[in-house]
């Protein structure tokens, strides 16, 4: 239970800074957009639902969107599972 309240701490934190802009730093699409996307992707494995965080439920469809996000996902779907 620790480990989930600092983690929702995290995403409380997140969320605000998301609600004011559209990319976690700066004005465009970046590295830490593409590395946050990833690991918020991992939360489903976890059953946390983003939703409880609109902003950041927003940004993940806006970042999910994007083309290249769009290939990437799908090469990674292409991809045989490493034995």
């Amino acid at each position: 239970m620790i480990f989930r309240d600092r983690l929702f701490r995290r995403f409380d934190f997140i969320a605000v800074n998301l609600a004011s802009r559209d990319y976690l730093v700066g004005d465009g699409f970046t590295v830490a957009d593409a590395y946050l996307f990833t690991v918020l992707g991992w939360m489903k494995g976890f059953s946390i639902d983003l939703d409880r965080w609109p902003a950041t439920a927003r940004y993940m469809r806006r970042i999910g969107g994007r083309a290249s996000v769009q290939s990437a996902l799908a090469r990674q779907a292409e991809t045989p599972p490493v034995e």
